[in-house]
């Protein structure tokens, strides 16, 4: 099933058919730069955020919206998977986990929030503080936490899905706009765009000493001030519990954390190096360590 709505604000088209799907990402081959968003639902069984929705926004007219838990993944993949495509998504880390958990190898793809705070001070850099500093326009955020596992969808759910892709486009697009001016753009797309993730072999888990080269590492000011927090808090919690310091957590963790920027213990999940049972002992305590040295 799908169909066209068009609102007051914007166009999508929703698609729970893989036949139609296959088709609309065909036509999104040829763009060379794309908006990117996912809505996830916490899967109890597996302890981890499972892909509900992958949404792709073009230049120009309808936001594809697709139900991948009607279509599956799979006719999304050559465009996701395509280094050809740049895709931009506001906090692209999490989007890229949760596609990796899909099976899907996300490539090209640039972080409009590290873009965000390489351009603009700001007491927050989520995309509704964004959408309205720069443009004005405020975002209803309540939607963010709905059961995205439910069907049928709400026309509200898949409206507020679609301008989240939208937005992270036009984001990109005024804030490269300020980052030329300045003569920074190289710089921060650099810091900006993902390495490519790596596959996961079948039975194996990642090796979690390895860190990813390139740019992903470039911390900027902001990001290395919360490192830093983060390191003392860390410090003493280990002090507290009588063990080295890396037992509580690596120093990637804390990047992760720098960049990502979690607010709930189900968005913890995502972060390198925290499990279920450090979650479990200090998922509180982290976030709110996180939130302070954010402040």
């Amino acid at each position: 099933m799908s169909w066209i709505e068009q609102t007051g604000r914007i166009s999508w088209r929703f698609v729970a058919d893989e036949g139609q799907l296959r088709e609309a990402v065909e036509a999104l081959r040829g763009e060379p730069l794309l908006g990117l968003d996912t809505e996830t639902y916490w899967d109890t069984s597996v302890n981890g955020m499972k892909l509900a929705l992958v949404q792709v926004a073009p230049p120009e007219g309808d936001v594809l919206v697709a139900d991948v838990l009607a279509t599956g993944v799979e006719p999304l993949r050559a465009l996701l998977e395509s280094p050809e495509v740049k895709m931009v998504a506001h906090n692209a880390i999490f989007d890229q986990t949760v596609l990796r958990g899909a099976g899907v190898l996300a490539a090209g793809l640039i972080d409009t929030l590290r873009l965000s705070r390489m351009a603009l001070t700001l007491g927050s850099h989520s995309l509704a503080s964004l959408s309205e500093h720069l443009f004005g326009l405020p975002i209803d955020k309540t939607l963010q936490k709905s059961n995205w596992r439910r069907r049928p969808l709400t026309r509200a759910q898949i409206e507020y899905a679609a301008l989240d892709a939208r937005m992270a486009l036009l984001v990109y697009g005024e804030l490269t706009r300020m980052l030329a001016e300045e003569g920074r753009l190289e710089l921060a797309l650099r810091v900006s765009e993902l390495a490519p993730a790596e596959p996961k072999e079948p039975g194996k888990e990642p090796r979690k000493k390895r860190k990813p080269a390139g740019p992903e590492l470039v911390l900027t000011p902001e990001e290395k001030r919360v490192v830093k927090s983060l390191k003392k808090w860390r410090l003493e919690r280990a002090n507290t519990q009588r063990v080295p310091a890396y037992m509580i957590c690596p120093d990637r963790t804390l990047e992760h954390l720098a960049r990502a920027r979690p607010e709930t213990l189900e968005a913890l999940a995502s972060i390198y190096g925290l499990g279920e049972s450090k979650i479990k002992n200090f998922g509180e305590d982290l976030l709110r360590a996180l939130r302070d040295s954010c402040g």
